[in-house]
């Protein structure tokens, strides 16, 4: 968006998606990416800066949008041909792609039919789908069985 205007047709986005990421400095995690943007992201409301930026679930919105940050909040500006309505159901349908069938009402994470099998093999969690109130065991069984693959794999714990 340039001034509420989109105009993403005037670049080769999977070329940039992937020039940015290959350009992350050796030894930066995704986590350290996440972890600026957030900064930013409070930035922006506390100082009411009414920046323009990209951020996954505004509002409890399903997926990504592009949204202006200010003290009053995320507000998402979609362009002008995209109502809210479609982008999110773009959203709900990418979700699949992401192992992620649908989510709830109450916050209940179902898995893509492909994603359970998958997690059962390569690191024997077994989950179709993930409460919100599940998330303190779920995360412990999760690094138990990360570690015991880092183990089978490396034969040590990585520090």
């Amino acid at each position: 968006m340039l001034r509420d205007k989109d105009i993403t047709k005037k670049f080769d986005t999977d070329r940039l998606m992937y020039d940015g990421v290959k350009l992350y400095p050796p030894g930066i995690d995704f986590t350290t990416v996440s972890a600026s943007s957030t900064i930013k992201n409070l930035m922006a409301l506390v100082f009411d800066m009414k920046i323009v930026t990209h951020s996954p679930g505004p509002n409890g919105l399903p997926g990504g949008y592009p949204i202006r940050l200010s003290a009053k909040g995320a507000e998402v500006v979609l362009p002008e041909e995209l109502s809210l309505e479609e982008a999110i159901k773009i959203n709900e349908k990418a979700q699949w792609y992401d192992g992620v069938a649908m989510i709830e009402d109450d916050g209940t994470v179902v898995f893509s039919d492909y994603a359970p099998p998958i997690m059962k093999e390569m690191l024997g969690f077994d989950c179709k789908q993930f409460k919100p109130s599940w998330v303190d065991a779920r995360a412990r069984e999760m690094v138990t069985l990360y570690r015991q693959l880092e183990e089978k794999y490396l034969g040590k714990r990585a520090k």
